[in-house]
């Protein structure tokens, strides 16, 4: 007597396809670290637009840069904050000079007073831009 099943063949490449659909599944629906690569890309492109906003900046105004930016690691706050030691607000400056006239802010920054990005000058007179709250990586403009 003949009888209809399923091959070993046909049974092997159904579990190979399965094996392969979940592996891919689990590697696509790992959401917080796509998140995270996701952020920290925004993160590399905003900090490499402040610092290019600020050499337009320097350029412009004979090697000036704006008041405030010092040696210190400072962080940058948005627009009407109040200035003190440790944060300053450079957007009247960078205005013409970055998109839309208004600077970035972190995706993971809470509140209304920063920005989640820090500012500097390193010992060569070279301005640095960082992003303190990057998951997993060291996002700069020294690099």
């Amino acid at each position: 007597m003949y009888r209809k099943a399923f091959t070993l063949l046909e049974v092997l490449l159904v579990v190979a396809m399965l094996g392969i659909l979940i592996s891919l599944n689990l590697f696509f629906l790992d959401s917080d670290k796509q998140f995270s690569k996701i952020n920290n890309e925004k993160r590399r492109s905003d900090v490499f637009s402040i610092y290019n906003a600020i050499n337009q900046y320097r350029a412009d105004n004979r090697g000036n840069l704006p008041t405030g930016i010092s040696f210190n690691n400072i962080d940058i706050c948005q627009p009407g904050c109040v200035e003190t030691s440790s944060q300053i607000d450079i957007t009247d400056e960078l205005k013409p000079y970055i998109r839309y006239g208004v600077l970035p802010i972190d995706p993971d920054q809470s509140g209304n007073i920063l920005t989640g990005y820090k500012i500097k000058v390193d010992s060569n007179n070279k301005v640095v831009v960082s992003a303190p709250l990057a998951v997993n990586d060291i996002i700069n403009t020294s690099e």
